[in-house]
């Protein structure tokens, strides 16, 4: 009887043995558990074939797929298709879109030190040295105007130039003439310069022209091709003092302290290199294309220079627009002499890297 009993146990022991092994062996052999995707969602105004959303950022949303083993998945919305241009900053804030492009421009007021870099009278040569002295004005700074979202990456147009009917040599040469801008700060600029700024949204600027309401434009050179402006201007006057659009990369800072930490890194990782490779000096590239796309077509446009002493004499005229924007910081309570000075040595230092 004893050994019976025994004999019962030892069998309860080996069944017990034998059904963890086919349990651990089930769960070893079974479907793996899927790790997590995290599907955000980017709204921005640019048309959906326009380089920024073919090249730009459907190249960062690759990247950033790839380097993350497919665990993040963004969606694009060009377009103002899921958020109006000048209401995206605000709509990633509120977490209507989980990633946001747009232009700081849209909402004026909200960036007063970055605004700093759209005022009339600084000198941006390229699109490049502006791209580098965002960031890195953001980087010394930290304003707290981005504190409330996740600052991922800014860019810029650069310089935007004199496209006009007439050549735009001197000062004089403005007088009286009627140019379209995109904003009035550079109304400002063109009315110290004796012309009248005339501000329409960017889609108008051809119609002005052709219909002899304007006489030019203040734009990028990308403008050329994007809005069929070579179709309606003969000169281009460079002027690296009037002009410098700001775009911003922002997320949803709810959405951004969700993800993993691993998932953090990558995303930080990526774009800082994919900045350095792609983002810095796009709007330059996008020139290049122009002036290819300008002598396939035969459109032939005079490309008229200032000169060092003329273009001195404009930024002498225009600097009461720096003075002023000084007043407004200090009047938010900000140190604008100082934001000032930071701004000329950052944009000193990135044109001797950058400028040529």
């Amino acid at each position: 009887m004893f050994f019976k009993i025994l004999l019962d146990r030892k069998m309860v022991c080996v069944l017990l043995i034998i059904f963890l092994i086919v349990l651990l062996t089930l769960v070893g052999c079974g479907k793996p558990s899927e790790k997590e995707v995290f599907e955000l969602t980017l709204a921005h105004f640019q048309p959906p074939v326009h380089e920024v959303e073919t090249v730009l950022i459907q190249g960062w949303i690759k990247a950033i797929e790839e380097a993350t083993d497919g665990r993040v998945k963004i969606t694009s919305y060009p377009g103002g298709t899921l958020i109006p241009g000048t209401e995206i900053y605000e709509g990633v804030v509120d977490g209507a879109a989980d990633i946001g492009h747009s232009c700081y421009a849209y909402t004026r007021g909200r960036f007063p030190v970055l605004e700093t870099l759209l005022v009339p009278g600084l000198q941006w040569p390229n699109a490049k040295v502006a791209d580098w002295v965002q960031m890195d004005l953001i980087k010394e700074l930290n304003p707290d105007e981005l504190k409330d979202v996740k600052h991922l990456f800014s860019w810029t147009t650069g310089r935007g130039d004199l496209l006009t009917k007439v050549p735009v040599e001197r000062k004089e040469d403005l007088s009286g003439l009627e140019i379209g801008v995109t904003a009035g700060e550079r109304a400002d600029a063109l009315r110290r310069l004796g012309a009248s700024g005339v501000v329409l949204p960017m889609p108008e600027q051809y119609e002005a022209i052709s219909r002899g309401l304007t006489k030019g434009v203040v734009a990028p050179m990308e403008t050329l091709k994007s809005f069929r402006l070579a179709e309606v201007v003969d000169h281009v006057t460079i002027t690296p003092m009037l002009y410098n659009q700001l775009l911003f990369m922002v997320m949803n800072l709810d959405k951004w302290n969700s993800l993993p930490p691993d998932i953090q890194n990558i995303i930080e990782k990526v774009t800082e290199d994919y900045y350095e490779e792609v983002v810095a000096g796009f709007y330059d590239w996008l020139a290049e294309l122009v002036f290819e796309w300008l002598a396939q077509e035969g459109i032939e446009l005079e490309i008229i220079y200032l000169s060092k002493e003329e273009e001195e004499r404009w930024v002498n005229d225009i600097k009461p627009l720096l003075d002023n924007h000084i007043k407004y910081l200090n009047d938010k309570g900000l140190p604008g002499q100082e934001i000032y000075n930071t701004t000329l040595k950052i944009i000193e230092k990135n044109t001797e890297i950058y400028g040529n």
